[in-house]
């Protein structure tokens, strides 16, 4: 069960964030009766806070976030991790915390250089007299060299949450991930209730260090409940416009029938590979709820999306990261966000267009 948060215990008490902030920490300035029925809501609901923690903090929590540069690339994921992360900010405003974001890779802008995730981390461990208590990363692919890093930066006690696949290799930091053994059997179950004949499959995954589990599991998936199927699994880069090798890819398998792609980034590719071929499949899957993937089940390009839930991956680091920090609650090892089907009939309720997206909040489970 999901723990409530401050917003919610607001809602039913129908007061605002900033009063059950005050009464949450003993701050005062509320009748006794608004008190009373904020404290028994909290307490129903299970919400626990650490008061002493809470009341003795004087200067403000500094909390670093090191995400990648999204303006130069296709990254619909990361986007959507990063409106989650906005998200838990506004509804946390009235509390004493302070976000500090850097961003690393390459600009849009060819006159800006490139930024380097490790010179940030070492930023961040030495930086004075700023003391980071937490540190929020984006851990795709982490380096060793990065790993060491982070490890020194716990080790020095601050707090550390990693997004997407954290190596084995850190200690005492928190992972939140989706769950990728079930997006893949969910795609495989769609996949082997649509087709009709015997065929090949092709799974675009992610090529990446540790494999894709995602894709992985659709083939496990595909293979024990069809195993009349060929299933073809290919390793891509993640980067933008694959389209052309996608389309080499499915032009070599005449017998095509299906294709799950396992990233956003690839299901845009093959829906681009799949308007120059303009080869026809019983089933096809894509990952993550965005304009082209929202089009393409509107159109039935794609019987269904996956979508991995970035926004609260991105809201539940921080939530993660805050309850250690105020409440002090254990970090778990990892967290694992569980995946929803996206169809036609239900894409309207969880599609909004990425102008409208910022500043709102819509995590929850």
């Amino acid at each position: 069960m999901e723990k409530v948060t401050l917003k919610q215990i607001a809602e039913l008490a129908g007061v605002s964030l900033t009063t059950v902030h005050r009464v949450l920490n003993g701050k005062g300035g509320t009748s006794k009766a608004v008190e009373q029925n904020i404290l028994r809501i909290a307490k129903e609901q299970g919400y626990a806070i650490n008061m002493a923690a809470s009341n003795l903090r004087k200067q403000p929590l500094q909390i670093a976030l090191v995400f990648p540069r999204m303006d130069h690339s296709f990254h619909y994921f990361v986007n959507r991790i990063l409106d989650g992360y906005l998200g838990f900010r506004k509804d946390v405003s009235q509390l004493n915390i302070v976000f500090q974001e850097f961003y690393f890779g390459t600009s849009a802008n060819k006159d800006e250089s490139y930024v380097d995730e490790e010179n940030i981390l070492k930023k961040i461990y030495r930086e004075q007299p700023v003391h980071y208590d937490g540190v929020v990363v984006y851990g795709l692919a982490i380096s060793p060299r990065i790993e060491a890093l982070l490890n020194r930066i716990v080790g020095g006690g601050t707090k550390v949450v990693v997004l997407e696949r954290c190596p084995e290799n850190l200690f005492d930091v928190c992972s939140v991930e989706v769950n990728d053994t079930i997006a893949g059997n969910l795609a495989g179950d769609i996949m082997t209730q649509s087709l009709r004949e015997q065929g090949t499959v092709v799974i675009i995954g992610q090529e990446l260090p540790q494999g894709d589990p995602n894709g992985e599991a659709c083939a496990a998936y595909i293979q024990a409940e069809r195993p009349d199927i060929r299933v073809v699994q290919v390793s891509l880069e993640l980067k933008d416009n694959q389209s052309a090798e996608i389309a080499r890819i499915l032009h070599s398998y005449p017998d095509i029938i299906g294709a799950y792609a396992t990233s956003a980034r690839h299901t845009n590719s093959l829906l681009k590979a799949l308007d120059q071929t303009h080869i026809q499949l019983q089933s096809c899957i894509g990952s993550e709820l965005f304009e082209e993937s929202y089009n393409a089940l509107h159109s039935r390009k794609l019987n269904a999306v996956i979508d991995k839930r970035p926004e609260h991956i991105g809201y539940k680091a921080l939530q993660l990261m805050i309850g250690a920090l105020v409440r002090k609650e254990e970090l778990p090892a990892i967290h694992r966000v569980t995946p929803r089907i996206i169809l036609r009939a239900n894409s309207d309720k969880y599609y909004v267009e990425k102008e409208n997206l910022y500043g709102k909040t819509r995590y929850s489970e």
